[in-house]
């Protein structure tokens, strides 16, 4: 038997391609030839789906003499934690193009890391908060990201155009899709409102373009009638309709590729080396709803945080203060929430006390009002609820005592 193992094993060195098995319950051995057979490469490289032909190291160069991606680590150096930007990576499913436009503002990217730290940075109130939303809805998670390319997540941000907000959203727009414009608040800065908005927005685009995701971001940043045009006029030669064959205004022809390029350095960070602020995957942020009319320096003060802090979170609220008779939704620290509520006057101001909670799956209300100090019966008053029944991404309005 010896003697047939020492053959076998010599075949195998010589041979250089070929891999023994042996039968389980016997002496028999089986050599099997491997010349042929295909590994895919995304097989090997879960984590980048560069070719074969242009990975291991070298520069990632688009074919036809288009730019290249100078800065590729093929070291993983993936920590053991998933951050935020793990788990949205993990569900980034857009296919991203290997041509010019795409791979010029990878390249930018990568080679301005002080930008990518001060955006994620930026992110990190607000990325949690966002993604369960945009996750709720089943939608793409790329438009997670909308807001890196909209306002670098900078809810103050203002465009030459009139836009504003993390999302920015235009007077006209805004109010089309719900947002409100009152004497001291500004829906378009308002991270609640805007988001549910620019949410509500990019699924009528969706409907409206018959399930093409890039028509549909396209036409958020340049107009639904642009795009629509566009489309029309390759029909009428002839040519191809998809995003990448539209004649469109410079800046959107810029837009998709700036978004497709960020995912997809997000989605293969460990390959690209690209450094991002670290966000644990949790809840950051608190809704709170506040029924008068009270001063956020306040509140701030109530919940052991500063103005700046809690306008930072609230930037709709322009002159600093909620309003009577409106259910104004606030956000605050998630860390702050019993804080404020148990400040000894802070029911002058909250006549019903809630908390909003985004229901994961598997949760209950029994679940839930042991965990909040409450009762299944206040959790189904406070929510016109008949029955016990809740889903995964349901908002509750959570009672406090």
């Amino acid at each position: 038997m010896m003697k047939y193992v020492i053959i076998l094993l010599a075949t195998f060195f010589i041979s250089g391609y070929q891999k023994i098995n042996h039968i389980e319950g016997s002496d028999e051995f089986i050599v099997e030839e491997l010349t042929y057979i295909d590994i895919p490469v995304d097989t090997i490289h879960q984590q980048c789906n560069i070719e074969q032909d242009t990975y291991k190291g070298r520069d990632i160069s688009a074919r036809g003499g288009e730019e290249s991606i100078n800065s590729v680590n093929t070291k993983n150096s993936k920590p053991k934690a998933l951050d935020l930007w793990d788990i949205i990576g993990q569900s980034l499913s857009m296919p991203v193009p290997n041509n010019k436009r795409v791979n010029h503002y990878k390249n930018r990217y990568l080679s301005d890391s002080f930008h990518i730290a001060t955006v994620t940075s930026r992110a990190e109130n607000f990325l949690y908060y966002i993604h369960q939303k945009v996750k709720h809805r089943k939608m793409p998670a790329e438009l997670v990201l909308l807001p890196f390319i909209e306002s670098s997540f900078d809810p103050l941000a203002h465009s030459n155009q009139g836009a504003s907000g993390l999302w920015q959203f235009t007077i006209p727009t805004g109010k089309a899709f719900g947002l409100k414009y009152l004497k001291g608040y500004d829906g378009r800065r308002d991270i609640i409102a805007s988001t549910d908005a620019a949410l509500d927005f990019l699924a009528y685009l969706y409907k409206k373009f018959k399930g093409n995701w890039l028509h549909a971001i396209a036409a958020y940043n340049s107009g639904e009638g642009r795009v629509r045009n566009a489309i029309k006029e390759n029909k009428a030669k002839g040519k191809p309709i998809d995003f990448w064959s539209l004649q469109l205004p410079e800046e959107t022809r810029q837009y998709v590729p700036k978004l497709l390029a960020i995912a997809d350095l997000v989605k293969h960070r460990y390959d690209y080396n690209l450094s991002l602020t670290y966000i644990k995957p949790e809840p950051v942020l608190t809704e709170i709803i506040i029924n008068h009319r009270v001063k956020l320096k306040l509140l701030a003060n109530h919940a052991g945080l500063s103005n700046d802090e809690l306008y930072s979170l609230n930037p709709g609220y322009i002159n600093g203060y909620t309003f009577h008779s409106r259910e104004n939704r606030i956000l605050v620290p998630t860390n702050t929430k019993e804080v404020l509520y148990e400040y000894i006057t802070s029911s002058d101001y909250v006549e019903k006390q809630f908390t909003i909670h985004h229901i994961q799956p598997g949760e209950t209300l029994s679940e839930l009002a042991y965990l909040n100090n409450t009762t299944v019966s206040l959790i189904k008053n406070a929510n016109n609820l008949s029955g016990s029944i809740i889903f995964a991404g349901q908002q509750l309005r959570i009672p406090v005592r």
